[in-house]
């Protein structure tokens, strides 16, 4: 590598600092308390496409750690700790500083910590894979097939600013809140702190990673129920509903762009004012944004003030 290191060396200098046992072993041992069970989430970000291509390390390191963050909330899960896979490119010694230095501090603001993993050289662009483990109180967990008929759809934070923050970097949009914007994309800002509030208040759950349409689908289709939204109550930040009313881009372009890395939730409708107060006293924003009905069983529906339903012409980001 770059750095002129092994891959032992590596490790030693950079990543068993972040460990409990100094990654010493073949394998971790993970003490589970009794009466949880762990959740595990697993992403793989690709230079070129998850992230910016020549990215700054912290960035991407703040990216694959609140990706798979989302991912427990989402079920209602608690911070635990996480395994790092690495295909590094040639890296000087530097980068990998910032990296782990970066890693040190959203470890320390998240409670969590680095259990193991693997490093490899690739002969290509940088790959990195973060399996996540959480805990949660047994039988607690928080599924997306769990959505009821009469739930609320809530969503927290804003949706749309981390898609135009990529429009920004790939040349394609010009505002005068840019920066605003690459940070959002560059820096996710899932609601840390919920997981008690979503297993203990939610039927169901999911975070919005591939767009706000696209991901209700997944939970319309796991818990049959049709659901609705209502376009005019999809929480937007200043910024981006300033560029929609100057006519630059649309609410399709917000809610099916994804990278947003907020929580998609089905409420009972009795629990739902109890929980927008409660993410608030957390400083998170939650908004109903929609309801869970009978028809349509499995589709997702967008509607005007009017009530009129709006064709999208997708419904969010495709892997393959």
């Amino acid at each position: 590598m770059g750095c002129g290191m092994s891959e032992f060396d590596l490790i030693e200098r950079y990543f068993a600092p972040l460990s409990r046992d100094g990654l010493i072993n073949d394998g971790a041992v993970i003490d589970i308390p009794q009466g949880f069970q762990l959740v595990v989430s697993s992403d793989t970000l690709n230079e070129g496409m998850h992230f910016w291509q020549n990215e700054e390390p912290e960035f991407i390191a703040m990216k694959a750690l609140r990706s798979n963050l989302s991912d427990l909330l989402a079920m209602g899960a608690d911070p635990l700790c996480y395994q790092l896979n690495l295909a590094l490119p040639d890296k000087d010694q530097d980068w990998l500083v910032r990296f782990s230095d970066a890693l040190k501090e959203e470890q320390q603001d998240f409670g969590i910590y680095l259990s193991g993993g693997d490093t490899t050289k690739i002969d290509g662009y940088l790959s990195l894979s973060i399996t996540a483990f959480g805990l949660v109180p047994e039988g607690e967990a928080i599924a997306r097939g769990g959505a009821k008929i009469g739930d609320a759809i809530i969503a927290t934070g804003q949706i749309g600013d981390a898609w135009l923050g990529l429009q920004v970097l790939r040349g394609e949009l010009k505002s005068n809140d840019d920066a605003y914007f690459v940070e959002r994309y560059r820096i996710p800002q899932p609601p840390i702190g919920a997981s008690k509030i979503v297993r203990t208040m939610t039927n169901a759950g999911l975070d919005i990673s591939d767009g706000l349409i696209a991901d209700l689908g997944h939970m319309a289709r796991r818990s049959g129920v049709g659901i609705t939204v209502q376009a005019d109550a999809v929480p937007l930040s200043p910024q981006a509903q300033k560029l929609i009313d100057h006519g630059v881009v649309t609410l399709e372009d917000l809610i099916t762009g994804g990278d947003d890395y907020q929580l998609a939730l089905a409420v009972p409708a009795d629990k739902t004012s109890g929980f927008i107060e409660s993410a608030q006293d957390l400083g998170v924003q939650a908004s109903v944004i929609g309801a869970c009905h009978e028809h349509d069983a499995g589709q997702v529906s967008l509607v005007d003030t009017d009530g009129q339903l709006m064709k999208l012409s997708k419904a969010g980001w495709q892997h393959f």
